[in-house]
């Protein structure tokens, strides 16, 4: 029964009260009225009565059409809708919106779209068709947002859409919209839409209060502050207003109070008294409604159905079948006009859908390309690993070949001497000086023999990881000298062997035996080629680095340079008629690095030779007792 007293509300909401007379009668200045009665969300005043309104709305519209005012062209017609809307001229407020309509669709206006929307909104209303109206005011809403027009629009659409939603449950809808009016409220209580916002708050306040007492009575509150502003603006749009939501009030009091109900019909009926002259109007029409409801609520329907007979005639003219005519044929047109929006949404979804398909295709093939170059370059790299492996082959293949010739020519040469003098000794006759010559001979081929033998091993273990080093802390200038004093003894030409160091004693992490190996192999190839002069072994700790330098320095025949780049492979002899295999300087190379250190000749020494190696003095973490 609340539903029509809130359709009522909502209406008489928008009556507010225009501060200064208006004299002029220029257009400009009738625009300048009507723009006034928008800005304080009011459809006309006691200055500018709704009469005045309808006949200045059709008097400047042609002239906002032909000036191409088109925010103002659509402003006036929606101010022109709601004039007809109040007069009960509904075949004019529906042929006003649809105009409205179809003008914003031709200019592809979001804020004349809005406001057509609006319009139709609230013929809708108008004809307690609530579900389409609320479909008309939420699209308004939707372009509100695309116009990006002011807030106080927005407002004016919320006010409408909870007239609307106050006649449902309270649901987290309804109570977003009436936490948003509350918000502005509070931002901006001095807003010329505060008496509206407060109106309809308390309107929602009422409609939803039920058996709750206390939550009806907090109505109150805005009631009084509405009564403020009435006070202020001397308005009797306001003041009438208030006395319909009191009228309200008073009638959702009478469950508990009965003579609430006097109350309120006797304000019901002074506000029918001052529309007396005005019963055609929707505002008569909607608190004769509230009458009835009234003593159907008191179980006075003998009463009720007097008042209904006397309005009926009224009633049904709303309801004519011109009137039910216009509403259909508006609402056929917006459905084909949605319907088209549908088909232009599909159709771009579909180019939509084309363009995301084009471009996964084109990633697609990009894909398909880059792998294509991905396998392109890996089957190149395998065919390069292929060559290389084919060339390491054939290098290996005659390394071994080399490897097999070099070794039967060292081995033939010790072994043919081990023969030939062997059998020298079985001979009689042989005095006994070319006896001992023939041990000694059989004796340093033998020697011979073994060293090659040795360095094979060695030389075999250091490659295939086989040979041991044992890693412990040992003094590097002990070691050096032991081993000087060794090869002195046992050198066999005139040069002398000299140790050289800054340092007193120095510890090192290194096989000692591997590391004597080397610094003796260095100086016993610097005596074949040092037949006198000297044979220095120097030790130096490298500045900051912690490593030490070996250095093996002769005064000897030296080695070329184009030579030097070769010393260290297999078999490389510098004089093919010194004795030995060619097989230790690669060995000593192979002992350095991997203790860490480097081997090299010195370019720059062209004194002799000169033989430089460096040894970390701490191996890495885990070097201890590793084999290769």
């Amino acid at each position: 029964m609340a539903k029509r007293f809130v359709i009522l509300v909502a209406a008489l909401m928008l009556l507010f009260v225009c501060n200064n007379r208006l004299s002029a009668a220029s257009n400009q200045d009738k625009l300048s009225a009507l723009k006034s009665l928008d800005e304080r969300c009011v459809s006309f005043d006691a200055q500018i009565p709704i009469d005045s309104v309808i006949s200045w709305s059709e008097e400047i519209i042609p002239n906002l059409q032909t000036k191409g005012q088109a925010d103002d062209y659509f402003l006036i017609q929606s101010k022109l809708v709601s004039a007809y809307i109040i007069n009960s001229d509904m075949n004019l407020a529906i042929d006003r919106a649809r105009i409205m309509y179809e003008e914003a669709k031709r200019l592809n206006s979001p804020f004349g779209s809005m406001l057509a929307k609006q319009a139709l909104g609230d013929t809708y209303a108008s004809s307690r068709m609530e579900d389409k109206a609320m479909e008309f005011y939420q699209g308004a809403l939707q372009d509100l947002q695309h116009a990006r027009i002011h807030q106080e629009y927005r407002l004016q659409l919320l006010l409408r859409i909870s007239s609307i939603i106050g006649f449902k449950p309270l649901d987290k809808d309804t109570q977003k919209v009436i936490d948003e009016l509350q918000a502005a409220l509070d931002a901006n209580p001095d807003s010329p839409i505060a008496f509206s916002i407060l109106a309809q708050l308390t309107v929602l306040n009422i409609r939803h209060a039920g058996n709750d007492r206390e939550r009806l009575e907090k109505s109150l509150i805005n009631m009084q502050r509405m009564n403020e502003i009435s006070q202020q603006t001397g308005e009797d749009a306001q003041e009438f207003l208030l006395n319909a939501i009191r009228a309200i009030y008073y009638r959702a009091l009478g469950q508990w109070d009965n003579t609430a109900y006097q109350k309120s019909m006797d304000i019901y009926t002074a506000l029918l008294d001052t529309l007396s002259e005005h019963k055609g109007s929707r505002y008569y029409r909607e608190l004769a409604i509230g009458v009835i409801e009234l003593y159907e609520m008191q179980g006075r329907n003998e009463e009720a159905c007097d008042v209904y007979v006397g309005f009926i005639s009224v009633i049904d003219s709303l309801f004519g079948q011109s009137y039910n005519s216009q509403i259909n044929t508006l609402k056929t047109k917006y459905t084909v006009d949605q319907m088209e929006i549908e088909s232009k949404e599909a159709q771009n979804q579909f180019l939509f859908g084309i363009l995301i398909g084009s471009i996964l295709l084109l990633l697609l093939i990009a894909i398909i390309v880059i792998w294509l170059k991905h396998q392109q370059k890996a089957l190149r790299l395998s065919v390069e690993n292929l060559e290389q492996s084919r060339l390491h082959a054939e290098n290996a293949t005659h390394a071994k070949s080399v490897f097999l010739s070099n070794m039967s020519h060292e081995i033939r040469t010790p072994l043919n001497a081990l023969s030939g003098f062997s059998g020298l000794l079985t001979e009689e006759g042989l005095d006994d000086e070319t006896r001992r010559q023939c041990t000694e001979i059989i004796q340093q081929n033998s020697e011979l023999l073994l060293k090659l033998i040795d360095d094979v091993i060695d030389l075999s273990s250091l490659e295939y990881g086989k040979m041991q080093f044992s890693i412990g802390r040992h003094d590097a200038v002990a070691i050096c000298r032991n081993v000087v004093d060794t090869v002195s003894k046992v050198k066999q030409t005139s040069a002398d062997v000299l140790f050289e160091t800054d340092l007193q004693s120095v510890e090192i992490e290194t096989d000692d035996s591997r590391l004597q190996q080397v610094i003796i192999n260095l100086l016993i190839n610097a005596t074949k080629f040092t037949p006198q002069g000297s044979i220095t072994l120097r030790l130096e700790k490298m500045p900051d680095q912690d490593m030490l330098m070996f250095s093996v320095t002769d005064t000897g025949c030296g080695i070329p340079l184009e030579k030097q780049a070769n010393i260290f492979r297999r078999f490389e002899k510098l004089n093919e008629s010194v004795q030995g295999s060619g097989l230790g300087l690669s060995i000593c190379q192979l002992i350095i690095e991997h203790v860490g250190g480097k081997i090299w000749i010195d370019p720059e020494y062209t004194q002799g030779c000169r033989f430089v190696f460096t040894h970390p003095i701490n191996q890495t973490e885990g070097k201890e007792e590793e084999s290769l």
